[in-house]
């Protein structure tokens, strides 16, 4: 293997990508999220909401990019150009607005804490939902072991 295709390699895991996010988020979640707060669209636009949805998740990842490098990055525009003006995102941007997006999140919390409780057990009786590195310390006896 040549060192250009050891950088191309190394480059293709280090840039941020949608692709996980991809296989992660269902497309009915986005569809039901923008259902749900009426912001579906309804003309046939360049960027329908849908597509400004990914806009939004593409612009947390790649947020060192300008907006009209993550629509090009992300293929995001319909029609005969592969391109469209920095303020037509921009504008789409503002037009979703912030409810489908906090409905989606809703939406695929309680999906993967729903997929989380198939796959983990519970603590005491409660849901674990993370562990964030506390550490408990305690006396090493034989009634806290069994607790």
């Amino acid at each position: 293997m040549s060192l250009t295709e050891h950088l191309e390699s190394t480059l293709e895991h280090a840039l941020p990508s949608l692709n996980h996010f991809c296989e992660l988020i269902d497309l009915n979640w986005i569809e039901t999220s923008l259902h749900q707060t009426g912001k579906a669209s309804i003309r046939r636009r360049k960027l329908p909401a849908e597509h400004v949805v990914w806009l939004v998740l593409g612009l947390a990842l790649f947020r060192n990019q300008p907006i009209s490098y993550v629509v090009e990055q992300l293929k995001l525009v319909f029609g005969t150009t592969d391109y469209c003006v920095p303020s037509a995102a921009v504008q789409a941007r503002q037009r979703l607005g912030r409810e489908p997006l906090a409905a989606l999140f809703s939406l695929i919390s309680q999906a993967w804490f729903d997929e989380s409780q198939q796959q983990y057990s519970t603590f005491q009786g409660l849901s674990v939902c993370a562990v964030d590195g506390v550490v408990w310390s305690m006396p090493l006896t034989k009634e806290n072991f069994n607790h």
